[in-house]
């Protein structure tokens, strides 16, 4: 839900944000309704033209970026932990492939 307020923002508007999330329009706006309900208060100011963030909510909006930025970079930390090889490896081989 926060990243759909996330991108409302940074995209200035709903279309643009549930494109760029490849979501549907109902399905963007549900997920503000259940976040502004969740939260108890509006955080978009909306026209038939504009959507607006209030001055008050700036900070929320900061905090969810913050959030959405160690997510990420948890999800990279743990898929690397299982990609790349770690450990001790011991090789036995014949004398003649030595590098003597």
């Amino acid at each position: 839900m926060i990243s759909v307020l996330v991108a409302v923002v940074d995209t200035q508007g709903f279309a643009a944000a549930a494109h760029k999330l490849n979501l549907s329009s109902p399905a963007e706006m549900r997920a503000m309704n259940e976040l502004e309900t969740a939260l108890g208060l509006r955080l978009l100011a909306r026209t038939t033209r504009t959507v607006k963030l209030t001055e008050a909510d700036e900070g929320y909006v900061q905090d969810c970026r913050r959030i959405l930025a160690e997510l990420v970079e948890a999800d990279e930390s743990v898929s690397g932990m299982h990609t790349a090889p770690h450990g001790r490896i011991n090789i036995t081989a014949p004398v003649l492939f030595s590098s003597e």
